[in-house]
């Protein structure tokens, strides 16, 4: 008797730990497999009139190590990037594919833009072109507080009741920017010369000489003709560089590049509207602090507003969230 009620034991313990083995990865599964975040993005994309299908989710961790962020393609193309902490979204493109797109790497992102690959313990910054293998050692740290992330979605359900889009106002150039890139080439040297590009195709054509209207030649001149260095620039040095421009093709009288050394919204869209792009630095950029972008074009939501940017490595379309990174504008009135 004693021998079977044993074997009845042996047979429930087994039983109970196939039972907990089944159970355990399931667990871990749900707690991973970031369906809040999937959620609240479809329904964030849904609000703004974007019907579209978060697929491929990928892990993004911070500086410190730990789980920041994940990065979802949408289905057709696009991606968006939500904080795994409060769910905020720091960027999002409706076209252009994501810059994670290997689950076997191990990402680290520092906020809009500010990409980087984790090989065993070092840093390598990434979507710079020739400069992708250029170990870093950022002093920003992207690092969000925790939220109650269940009321957060709930807001967000409960404001898209009755209203399909919650845009409260967008914008944008009247034309698409060059996506120039050129991996030898800094950011302000190419924000400069995508921004006169502009203006000469589309306001003047006086801006650029036509021997100068490609890629090479203007950058070309932009750097050797000393307007603006090819090293990482200042607000100062982007705004005097242009003006001194101007003034070498006699525009001086007709234009001027202005600048801010801290971000207007409205002040931006005012430029936007006017067919005027905007360059723009972010203040996380993995390996020189700053990154010059070119806005053209925002999204005013009820909580959130957003520039979307050429990201100065030949892609436009990307919603960069502008509270707590954007700073510095330089812009040609």
């Amino acid at each position: 008797m004693k021998a079977k009620e044993m074997r009845i034991a042996t047979l429930t313990l087994i039983a109970m730990f196939v039972v907990i083995m089944a159970v355990v990865p399931v667990a871990m599964g749900q707690e991973n497999d970031f369906s809040t975040e999937k959620e609240y993005g479809e329904l964030f994309l849904k609000n703004m009139d974007e019907s579209k299908k978060l697929i491929n989710p990928i892990s993004l961790n911070n500086m410190n190590g730990d789980l920041e962020a994940v990065s979802f393609s949408l289905m057709n193309g696009g991606y968006i990037i939500i904080n795994v902490n409060d769910l905020s979204v720091p960027e999002f493109s409706l076209e252009r594919n994501t810059p994670f797109n290997d689950r076997n790497k191990k990402y680290v992102y520092n906020g809009p833009l500010a990409y980087m690959e984790d090989k065993q313990g070092t840093l390598f910054r990434m979507g710079m072109g020739n400069t992708a293998d250029e170990a870093v050692t950022p002093e920003y740290v992207y690092a969000i507080a925790s939220a109650d992330k269940d009321k957060k979605l709930a807001d967000l359900k409960t404001s898209s009741i009755g209203a399909s889009v919650r845009s409260i106002g967008s914008g944008s150039l009247d034309y698409s920017l060059k996506t120039w890139e050129d991996g030898n080439i800094f950011c302000g040297p190419i924000a400069a010369g995508i921004t006169l590009i502009y203006f000469d195709d589309h306001h003047d054509d006086d801006f650029v000489d036509s021997s100068n209207e490609n890629q090479d030649d203007l950058l070309n001149l932009i750097i050797n003709g000393g307007y603006i260095p090819n090293q990482g620039t200042g607000t100062s040095t982007v705004m005097n560089g242009l003006n001194d421009y101007l003034e070498d093709r006699n525009l001086a009288n007709y234009y001027s590049a202005e600048s801010q050394y801290s971000f207007s919204f409205s002040e931006l869209k005012s430029l936007i509207n006017s067919d005027k792009p905007v360059i723009v630095d972010t203040d996380n950029h993995p390996t020189y602090g700053e990154h010059w972008i070119i806005a053209h074009g925002y999204v005013e939501l009820i909580n959130e507003k957003y520039i979307v940017v050429n990201n100065g490595w030949g892609r436009n379309d990307v919603y960069v969230y502008v509270d707590g990174y954007i700073d510095d504008m330089v812009y040609i009135v």
